[in-house]
């Protein structure tokens, strides 16, 4: 039966494989051999755009394999980097030296010289979260019906992988701390890892801060429950309102908010803890005479990957360091 006279099987295969709920059979790692094998080419490949990551797409799926080849990539680099930006297919029967460019991702790469490239964003909302990308050796091609099909599939992915951000963001809803909506520790830890794989594509420093309001409870003890969650809250909001898209927050114990940030970011933590200590210092109850709180702030910090090369190693080495300054 041949690909191209039964676009129908190969969508009901396309849904089979998005539809499936097995683990193992995911359609990251299940549909870029599929891809392949419907296209004819030599490669194919599943980028995403991470929130926070900066002007970097990642190779999240690939067939074959390539070794040697960098998972992260700019958004201006090479033939993807152009779909990524333009947020347009862009189609390459053929591949002139003369040309910008003439390597998919980057010129370091390992791959075998192209001699075909397609590609075609995956947008949501007018943003791009990643990209199909197929490219052929051996002067490879897709004639106008495959085109055609490839980008109903392309949309067909972005409508996939916008819902699959959706379940993913019900469920972080579910680890949130009720006292001050931030990530709870279980749910802080498998954030701060995927921060902590972004950092380490990218051979960057990360570092993870605690920070320390020691006179909740006698606060509480003076005070009504809806004043001591306004409190909590209020600390929340304040770190939700400085922090960058990149920044990583949580509730990890009574009292200790963990914040993450790649390493270029601590000035700017730095001057968050500051506000947020003068603004608790200022806080009051109005109507009340118990007056100030007299909150006490303890710190510490570690840093990934010497500090620590798994969230829970850095989070516990964080954390010991605390209790040494309290």
């Amino acid at each position: 039966m041949d690909r191209e006279d039964n676009p129908f099987a190969l969508w009901t295969t396309l849904e089979g494989l998005l539809a499936a709920q097995d683990p193992d059979s995911h359609w990251l790692a299940t549909l870029p051999p599929q891809l392949l094998d419907w296209s004819g080419l030599t490669w194919a490949f599943v980028t995403e755009v991470f929130d926070g990551a900066g002007a970097s797409y990642f190779i999240r799926a690939s067939c074959p394999e390539v070794p040697g080849l960098k998972q992260s990539h700019p958004m201006d680099g090479g033939l993807a980097g152009w779909v990524h930006t333009h947020l347009r297919p862009l189609v390459k029967d053929r591949l002139n030296t003369g040309e910008n460019y003439t390597y998919v991702f980057s010129q370091q790469e390992p791959l075998k010289k192209p001699t075909s490239f397609y590609g075609w964003p995956l947008v949501y909302s007018g943003k791009p979260i990643g990209g199909l990308v197929l490219a052929g050796t051996k002067g490879q091609v897709l004639n106008s019906n495959r085109l055609e099909f490839f980008a109903a599939v392309a949309a067909r992915l972005s409508a996939h992988a916008h819902h699959m951000r959706l379940i993913d963001r019900v469920t972080e809803l579910k680890g949130l701390d009720f006292q001050t909506g931030l990530p709870h520790r279980a749910n802080f830890l498998d954030r701060l890892e995927r921060l902590m794989d972004i950092m380490s594509v990218q051979r960057q420093s990360l570092c993870l801060k605690l920070f320390c309001v020691s006179g909740l409870g006698r606060y509480s003890l003076t005070h009504t429950p809806e004043d001591t969650r306004s409190l909590l809250r209020s600390i929340s909001s304040q770190f939700l309102h400085f922090a960058s898209d990149y920044w990583e927050l949580g509730h990890v114990s009574y009292g200790i908010f963990a914040i993450a940030v790649p390493e270029v970011g601590v000035d700017d933590l730095e001057r968050c803890t500051a506000v947020l200590k003068k603004s608790l210092n200022e806080w009051s109850s109005a109507g009340r005479s118990s007056g100030q709180p007299g909150f006490v702030f303890h710190e510490s910090q570690v840093f990934f990957p010497q500090d620590g090369d798994r969230p829970e190693y850095l989070l516990e080495n964080a954390l010991a360091l605390l209790a040494e300054s309290s």
